[in-house]
């Protein structure tokens, strides 16, 4: 079983500026471009953990793009947390691997900064697929599916869907109960920022007295 999580955080943008992570790079970007497309044309936010996975991060309307830049973030601007970004200000939010160290604080910032009802997508490794041997001589912070699902949940982000993409065990075939899609080299999870519904009116208790005109 792999180490689920560790302090080290030696060297993260370079593996993902790497060989191996650029078929994971491609398959992300297909697969959360399609649906970002299907949202209102409203600012959005995109980190990413390098700049190389910027590239090709084209979306309609006005948008952030950052990328991980040692403690703090580079790219469209140039800033660190708390984001530099109005409260309720952005509809859709792609966090790609950024997710480390400073978790906590940047899943408050996205609840901060996105509207009501607006959803983000997150991308991780996954640490229990055997890809782990590509990136764990890195010192990559990587942190379980269940654990990121209890994080989103914790800073008011519901999780509706996660999936596992990417490569997985060469030679998996479909006799393991479940399939192999838990052993992919990595997670996509889809959240939407809780609303709080306003309290319905309370009936009033009405008594007649005397006859009714029908």
């Amino acid at each position: 079983m792999p180490a689920l999580q560790s302090t080290r955080q030696a060297s993260q943008a370079p593996w993902f500026d790497s060989e191996p992570a650029e078929a994971l790079r491609v398959l992300e970007r297909q697969l959360l471009l399609p649906q970002l497309s299907l949202l209102p044309t409203r600012p959005w936010l995109w980190i990413a953990p390098s700049a190389a996975w910027l590239a090709d991060a084209q979306l309609g309307g006005r948008g952030l793009r950052l990328h991980r830049q040692g403690s703090g973030y580079a790219g469209d601007t140039r800033c660190a947390l708390p984001l530099p970004l109005p409260n309720e200000s952005v509809n859709a939010i792609v966090l790609q691997h950024v997710t480390v160290g400073d978790a906590d604080h940047l899943l408050d910032e996205c609840e901060r900064v996105l509207m009501p009802g607006g959803h983000l997508w997150l991308t991780s490794l996954n640490p229990f697929s055997p890809f782990r041997t590509r990136w764990r001589q890195h010192g990559l912070v990587v942190r379980t599916p269940q654990r990121i699902r209890q994080l989103l949940e914790r800073h008011g982000l519901e999780c509706e869907d996660m999936r596992y993409l990417g490569p997985m065990w060469q030679g998996a075939g479909s006799r393991r109960r479940g399939g192999w899609a838990p052993l992919r080299a990595a997670c996509l999870f889809h959240a939407e920022k809780r609303t709080l519904a306003l309290p319905g009116p309370t009936p009033l208790s009405v008594r007649w007295h005397g006859t009714v005109a029908t």
